[in-house]
């Protein structure tokens, strides 16, 4: 009884002698503060806010030589831009890593800022300045590394927009039966062999692949991949005569893409 006593007592009188941790510089306090009020504006689909706020980390960050944080705070500005629908303004945010010629900023964020190029410039159907950026991405990521499926389906979504359905949906279905590649990535894999297949005119298996999809949304709660699901459903029962479905599965899209606007305005007021 009295050792332990003695061992408590120890305990406590090192506890005690025991320098507490030193404090972070001022700025870098800040911009860590100030960094999860911008995330938080992100999700909470305040842009604006979340751009400012974004800016002003950025700052402190280049003002204390943080050049790797720096990095995740433009690529985080370029998709704050990028929802304001402002792409040329993504696109500059990224190339101020991909185009700085000193290796200050580290291969991850090269990677996730080519990758994050190349998938604006599909959606602005760029395809070659794509094709591109996405070979890049590519040379910069090993089996192991978190994007190296989601680079195969930005590949799969390329060929879709050059045509080559049959080549895509080789990509997807492979991509579909990784686990290791997680339920999202899978879900968009499914997606895309649905779109594929629509292409291919196989309007059974398109039905049937975007009915696994939309399962999967649900799921997750991804309202935007829940709604163009839903419109794949409407768009392949009306080319299998199944107009009375068709018609079920468009109110729902429409129910829930009015529903999503109104969650988006919401969290702006």
């Amino acid at each position: 009884m009295i050792r332990l006593l003695f061992l408590l007592l120890a305990s406590v009188m090192a506890a005690c002698s025991s320098t507490p941790p030193p404090r972070q510089p001022e700025a870098v306090e800040l911009a860590q503060t100030l960094d999860k009020d911008a995330r938080r504006a992100l999700r909470n689909g305040e842009l604006q806010r979340a751009h400012n706020t974004f800016s002003n980390v950025l700052v402190l960050q280049q003002s204390v030589d943080d050049s790797a944080a720096a990095a995740t705070t433009m690529i985080n500005l370029a998709t704050v831009t990028h929802q304001l629908n402002k792409d040329m303004g993504a696109l500059i945010w990224l190339d101020k890593i991909l185009l700085e010629k000193d290796s200050i900023y580290p291969p991850e964020s090269r990677l996730i800022a080519a990758f994050r190029k190349a998938v604006i410039l599909t959606n602005m159907a760029r395809l070659d300045e794509a094709e591109k950026a996405l070979q890049n991405a590519a040379k910069l990521c090993d089996k192991n590394c978190n994007l190296f499926y989601g680079i195969s389906m930005l590949r799969a979504r390329l060929l879709m927009a050059k045509g080559d359905a049959q080549a895509a949906l080789a990509i997807a279905e492979e991509v579909s039966r990784e686990k290791q590649a997680g339920k999202e990535e899978q879900t968009n894999a499914l997606r895309l062999m649905a779109a594929a297949e629509e292409k291919l005119q196989r309007y059974a298996e398109a039905l049937k692949h975007y009915q696994a999809a939309l399962d999967n949304d649900k799921a997750l709660g991804i309202s935007a991949r829940i709604a163009e699901d839903l419109n794949g459903l409407v768009r392949v029962s009306k080319l299998l005569g199944r107009t009375d479905e068709a018609i079920i599965y468009a109110r729902r899209a429409a129910i829930v893409s009015n529903s999503l606007k109104q969650r988006v305005q919401a969290a702006r007021e």
